[in-house]
């Protein structure tokens, strides 16, 4: 996994900048973070290995698909989103091998299977947030909307693989059950998602680098102003446009 990163700082030749290095500074934090909920968890080994498989292929395929954003967004909507979403799938795929080899078990084909479950939430999320922005973009309201939609699709994404496990095994599992056990599995998985993304999110805000690839994938009309130049001020310039046609008249 760590190889597909260092490919992305390499092979685009406009990543080979010092400001694409910046986006190690977000992959420090959500690993810190991570670190710290092993350590207050005390997640045995056996259990933990599963979840630095998925935590580090979600992570790393973020870092990878900020630094590729700009090849990704040249295209319409629907090509960029399965771009995006081939390229994380790719990386769960090599973070899977990377950790268990080429035996698949059933239990490491359920670990790749909420991986890519999960970069797939990330996506819809991204693209939903977008929606609700297109006509009013602000970074506060992508946000909230990010959040938002990203428990939603995670609840919707989790009920459907559910479904279709228990289809498949013939699992019989009461309904009240069901109804009580996915909304929590969902909400906390949703949240950590979240938690990952938003490091990366405040760069993206922040690194005039990275907003550029932030805004080469969703390309909001509303948000087109605020990505040219973030310090604008509206008012401002309709004080000056007037000064002018005073003068003029």
């Amino acid at each position: 996994m760590w190889l597909a990163l260092i490919l992305a700082f390499v092979l685009p030749k406009s990543n080979r900048n010092h400001r694409a290095l910046l986006i190690i500074a977000p992959l420090a934090v959500v690993n810190l973070l991570y670190l710290l909920l092993k350590t207050i968890s005390g997640m045995p080994s056996s259990v933990a290995q599963q979840y630095d498989m998925l935590f580090h292929s979600i992570s790393i395929s973020i870092a990878v698909m900020w630094l590729i954003a700009h090849r990704l967004g040249n295209s319409n909507h629907s090509l960029t989103f399965l771009r995006a979403l081939v390229v994380m799938a790719v990386i769960c795929l090599v973070g899977e091998i990377s950790y268990f080899g080429l035996n698949f078990s059933q239990e490491t084909f359920q670990t790749l299977t909420m991986s890519i479950m999960s970069a797939l939430v990330i996506l819809l999320g991204f693209v939903l947030a977008g929606r609700r922005c297109r006509i009013r973009y602000s970074s506060l309201r992508f946000m909230l909307y990010l959040a938002f939609w990203t428990i939603v699709v995670c609840l919707v994404s989790m009920f459907v693989v559910f479904l279709a496990v228990s289809i498949i095994q013939q699992i019989n599992v009461s309904i009240s059950s069901v109804l009580i056990m996915i909304p929590i599995v969902s909400l906390i998985l949703g949240a950590c998602l979240y938690v990952i993304v938003f490091p990366f999110m405040i760069l993206a805000f922040y690194s005039p680098f990275f907003r550029k690839r932030f805004y080469a994938c969703l390309r909001l009309k509303s948000m087109a102003s605020t990505v040219a130049n973030p310090n604008t001020n509206p008012s401002a310039e309709r004080e000056i446009q007037d000064s002018m046609d005073s003068m003029k008249k």
